[in-house]
């Protein structure tokens, strides 16, 4: 006999129940409203003119490229994900920072020297 939530019920009950949460998978929630898929971003965007070559645009990665190109940075709001390595001092003072303070929390907790 299958069991739905660790209860022991019967072949009918267990289809009526896995029929009816099925179902309820596939409703429209209250707060999904009109749209039936997820967004998509488009390429495509109004006509714009580049301010670096004086083209006008209407394609987001072709503006972009032509940025790219160009040298130029993009500010929006995008979140920064790449940031600059940091340089082989700052490496080395993070290193010995982290030491020193795995050295004082060992101190702290008895196991320091003598």
């Amino acid at each position: 006999m299958p069991t739905w939530l660790g209860q022991v019920v019967s072949q009918a009950e267990y289809d009526r129940l896995k029929a009816h949460y099925e179902e309820r998978a596939f409703e429209r929630r209250p707060t999904q409203g009109q749209l039936c898929a997820p967004m998509v971003i488009s390429d495509g965007q109004k006509p714009i003119m580049s301010m670096t070559n004086g083209q006008i645009y209407d394609s987001k990665s072709q503006l972009r490229k032509e940025y790219r190109r160009a040298g130029v940075v993009e500010v929006g709001n995008d979140v920064q994900t790449k940031r600059a390595a940091p340089s082989r001092d700052e490496r080395e003072r993070r290193v010995k920072d982290r030491k020193a303070s795995v050295g004082r929390a060992l101190s702290r907790a008895g196991f320091g020297a003598p």
